[in-house]
């Protein structure tokens, strides 16, 4: 036989053995890579003050109050913190991130909220003899955007993340007043109407298709009334401002791969841990929490429910905020972070920190935002779950806690 047939057939067989030596292993490889796996984020980005001022409000008013909290949340930086929390989700690179509170914050000046000719304010029923009004939503100017301002920080990492617009709802939207005084309760600069827009949001990688989005505000929310006066050719009037908080939550049907995932994101009521279950607050919560364990089961399996529940794991039991214990028990949702393919030694605080962010030691003291899921038929393999942004170093460069929540991610893979 010619030489250069011989070394044909030789180097043929030779690739035939070397096929038949690998190819199970390169299947068995491929079939790894192949297994349904997600990677997910939570993280409330926090407005950056407590609003809740408004309710105790200091000597000079409500307007007082407002100026305090807008200077508070300039204090608190958001663009700063914006890039924190960027770092966070580059070093996790999750498919998805829900985000709660994020805040459009806009204002008018010189303000109108107070204007003696009631241009801004726009009366529920026959003034004066009935006294309820809300300030009219028509501050313009943006001051902060925190969702372009976190897309900008992801962008500037390489990370491309899309807002999906039809799963983020627009909660609740309020516009106030603020004004500066002195020790004796007389102004000191001009009023300043100041808008907060609030929305719970919904990120992607921008190369994963969505077949399904749904957005809904929910039917009971927290009632505001306010007891206040506003100005008249006459004088101050007794009146009341009245609106609600109004929260939500956005779903997403999307594909990783081949496999198909549910994604829910949510941020319930406060809730008032001094209350019973069945009062304040924690109704309202209690409400929001059954509304949402009833919609998530139309949609398909594997779901994850997302997102700041303000409750915790001792939810009916020393913890009267009942929303936890309700989707955990009423609706059979798994807590990933309590099924973990490797437990974790630690309780997985997530909440809080000081309210201007600066303090030394983390004060975080509960688990209240988390990751919910129904696998469904899918059979889970490794479940991994981890807290984000609550160690010093992830701090900004001014010292400043990344949110007054810390995040959480998990990671989630499947047999096939």
């Amino acid at each position: 036989m010619h030489r250069s047939i011989r070394w044909t057939l030789a180097l043929f067989v030779v690739a035939i053995l070397i096929l038949t030596a690998i190819t199970p292993a390169a299947w068995a490889k491929n079939d790894k890579a192949r297994k349904p796996k997600i990677k997910i984020m939570t993280y409330n980005l926090y407005v950056g003050a407590d609003i809740f001022r408004v309710f105790d409000p200091p000597a000079c008013g409500v307007p007082q109050a407002v100026s305090d909290i807008y200077q508070i949340i300039q204090n608190n930086d958001f663009p700063a913190r914006a890039e924190a929390i960027a770092d966070q989700i580059m070093a996790e690179e999750p498919h998805v991130v829900g985000l709660q509170e994020v805040s459009l914050i806009r204002t008018q000046f010189p303000g109108n909220a107070l204007a003696p000719d009631g241009s801004g304010i726009e009366f529920l029923g026959d003034f004066p003899t009935d006294p309820r009004f809300t300030f009219k939503l028509d501050a313009a100017a943006v001051e902060f955007d925190y969702l372009q301002l976190l897309l900008d920080a992801l962008e500037a990492r390489g990370l491309h993340y899309v807002p999906v617009a039809a799963a983020s709802p627009t909660n609740a939207d309020v516009e106030f007043p603020a004004i500066e005084f002195d020790a004796a309760c007389n102004p000191t600069s001009i009023p300043k109407d100041i808008r907060l827009t609030d929305q719970d949001v919904i990120l992607v990688r921008e190369n994963l298709p969505v077949s399904l989005a749904f957005e809904k505000n929910f039917e009971v929310n927290a009632p505001i009334e306010l007891p206040t006066s506003i100005p008249t050719p006459g004088g101050p009037v007794p009146a009341v401002y009245v609106t609600e908080f109004t929260r939500g939550w956005g779903a997403v049907v999307l594909t990783i791969k081949d496999q198909t995932y549910t994604v829910i994101n949510t941020h319930l009521e406060v809730g008032d841990k001094t209350l019973p279950s069945d009062q304040g607050l924690n109704l309202v919560q209690l409400a929001q929490a059954l509304e949402l364990g009833q919609a998530q089961t139309p949609f398909p399996t594997p779901r994850l429910v997302i997102g700041d529940i303000n409750s915790s794991p001792a939810s009916g039991f020393t913890d009267p905020r009942l929303a936890y214990f309700i989707l955990t028990q009423s609706f059979g949702m798994a807590d990933v972070w309590t099924i973990q393919t490797k437990p974790k030694n630690t309780p997985g605080f997530t909440c809080c920190q000081s309210e201007t962010l600066d303090n030394m030691i983390s004060e975080l003291d509960e688990r209240i935002d988390v990751i919910l899921t129904d696998f469904g038929t899918l059979v889970p393999e490794k479940i991994k779950a981890k807290v984000v942004g609550e160690e010093a170093e992830d701090k900004t460069p001014s010292g400043l806690w990344p949110s007054d929540h810390a995040g959480v991610g998990a990671q989630l893979s499947f047999e096939r």
